[in-house]
Formats: C-alpha cells, structure tokens, sequence
C-alpha cells in the first residue's frame, strides 16, 4: 500500500509585502528603473521610491507564496517556507499565510538582526506593465535552518522560487531542500522568477535544472536569457536533452509547452487586462493543480492560462475571488 503524502505543494520563496502603485512612464525614466524587471534596492533606496509614489493596495506578496496561496483557494493542503522579521509587515504576511490555511511554521528573524520584512514595490505603467524594485530584508536570511525537512518529505512537489538564489545562504538552503526531495522521492518543480535573476545566476540555475527538475516554470524572456538565445524556439533541443517538462508563458499568446522532443501552443482567452502582476505565479498554480489531478500535461497547461487570467483582472498578485468553479471535484 503507498501511503498518501499530506501535502500537495510545498514553496520556498520570497516572504514579502506587495505595495503597488500606478506611475507614469516618465518616473522609470527619470530614476533610472529597469522596465519590466525585478530591481534589487536597498532599504533606503526602497523607502526612496515609496515618497515619490502613491500606493494603491498592499498585499501579502512573494512569486512562490502567490502560487501556493492559489493553490490553496483551489482546495489543496500546501506548505511554505520563508523568512520575514517580526515586525507589522511579517505578522501582517504571516496572518494571510495562515488565514489562507497554507501550514508556515518559519522563524521570525532573530532579534539581534535589524533588517525588515522584505517589501516589493510594484509600479504599474499605463500599459499595464509591471516594473518591480524589492528590497529583500528579512527573507535574505532565509538558511538551511529553515528548511523543515518533515513537511517537505510530506509533500508531492517541492516548488522552488528563483529569486532565491540572490543570497548565498538562501542558495544552500535551496540545495539541503532538494537533497530531502530526492531523498523522499518528493518531485520538484523550479520557477525561473525573472530574466534579470537568470542573467545573475545563468550557471546555478543550468545545472539546477540539468540535476534537479522534474518541471520548469518560465516567461519568454527568462527561457531566451537562460540560453542566451534570440527566439525560443531555439531552445527546443536543449530542453529536450536535460528538462523532462517545461511551461513558458508568453502573455497574450499563451504559452509554449516542452515536453521530450515536442513543442506544443497553448492559445489562452483574450482578458481586459488590469495589471500583470502575478500572472506567471498563477499559471505555476493552476498547472500544479492540474497536475495533482492527473490532468494531460497540455491540459495542465490549458488550466494555467486560465488560473492566470483571473489574475489578470485586479490589481495585484492574488486572486480575490473564490475559486470553487474551478475546483475539480
């Protein structure tokens, strides 16, 4: 008899406040802010940002604990692993974990250690392009400490946020976790998080992916970042001989599924787009949902497009209404 795991998804990521704000073309310009992208800033230089904008909404936020909060309003026993300070943003964090009914039993950072709970401010252009610039703070000191080696071996998949890897220790922390996945035949899937992470970290995440996972998550520009090509197209062999599966997402023309020696198009439905905020972070959901249904993998792929464009719809990265019509009983 196969015992059951507890657990559908387990994440390791980012612990962090959204604070979206809409601004004009013209402030990226001026202060010199990378369109698109997730910026790295300082705290000061976060605090900076934050006088020269008026927010709109603040959100519990963080690529992987996204995914698992979906995950989750679609019915699912999840987990997440993340680091935060025990200041009002981390118990402001924590509580929506928790109210989410997502089991999170990480330390708050240790008193003696001043920084804050991370922050991401998201500024949103008139084209509905959404320009990150984060200040990691507490979740930078995520270690191997954290890693709760009971839940991960109690959980179908081990979800692993990119981002992650700006931050040595966070770096080994990743590796003891996919060490116990293996150990415990726990699948893990690995989101690419950003084009600009990739272009940090091409060479952790190559061998990352070559060693380690069983799905990759990512957008157009990621997939041509991590192989440093012009079309993705290209990439076709490449993942053929190293990934078992690969997800691209490619905004309003769906997606790209890579699956051994096929490329398959996914179309999606056409939405009126609010802020883009979130969206590769719920098509992560919903395909690890279909997954734990036994869905196809294209169906999978299908259900991501669709998780994603609810998400599409207001303003930040989760999704505010109930998800019970997507539930499959």
């Amino acid at each position: 008899m196969i015992n059951k795991k507890k657990y559908s998804v387990t994440a390791i990521g980012n612990a962090m406040l959204d604070v979206l704000c809409e601004v004009p073309d013209q402030l990226l310009i001026k202060e010199s802010i990378s369109k698109g992208a997730m910026n790295l800033v300082s705290r000061e230089r976060s605090n900076y940002i934050l006088k020269l904008v008026q927010p709109i909404k603040e959100t519990a936020g963080g690529s992987a604990a996204n995914t698992i909060s979906t995950l989750a309003k679609l019915g699912l026993n999840t987990g997440y692993i993340g680091k935060i300070a025990n200041d009002p943003k981390g118990k402001l964090f924590k509580k929506d974990v928790l109210d989410n009914s997502i089991f999170y039993n990480t330390e708050f950072l240790e008193k003696n250690n001043t920084e804050a709970t991370g922050k991401c401010i998201v500024l949103i252009t008139p084209d509905k392009e959404r320009t990150m610039n984060t200040y990691l703070g507490a979740t930078e000191f995520l270690t191997e400490i954290d890693i709760d080696e009971e839940l991960i071996a109690q959980s179908d998949w081990l979800y692993l946020e990119g981002y992650r890897f700006d931050g040595q220790k966070s770096k080994e922390a990743f590796y003891k976790a996919i060490e116990i996945a293996r150990k415990n035949k726990t699948k893990i899937a690995i989101t690419l998080s950003d084009s600009f992470c990739v272009d940090r970290h091409r060479s952790d995440f190559i061998n990352l992916l070559n060693t380690s996972a069983d799905i990759v998550f990512c957008n157009e520009e990621e997939l041509k970042s991590l192989y440093q090509i012009k079309d993705i197209h290209m990439a076709q062999n490449l993942i053929a001989k190293n990934i078992s599966c690969l997800a691209c997402t490619c905004a309003e023309k769906g997606a790209y599924l890579f699956h051994e020696s096929t490329i398959t198009k996914i179309s999606t439905k056409q939405v009126t787009v609010v802020d883009t905020t979130g969206a590769g972070d719920n098509f992560a959901a919903g395909f690890l949902y279909g997954l734990s249904k036994n869905f196809t993998l294209k169906d999978c792929a299908t259900f991501g497009n669709s998780i994603a464009g609810e998400v599409l719809k207001v303003y930040g990265p989760r999704i505010e209404k109930s998800l019970n019509d997507f539930i499959v009983r």
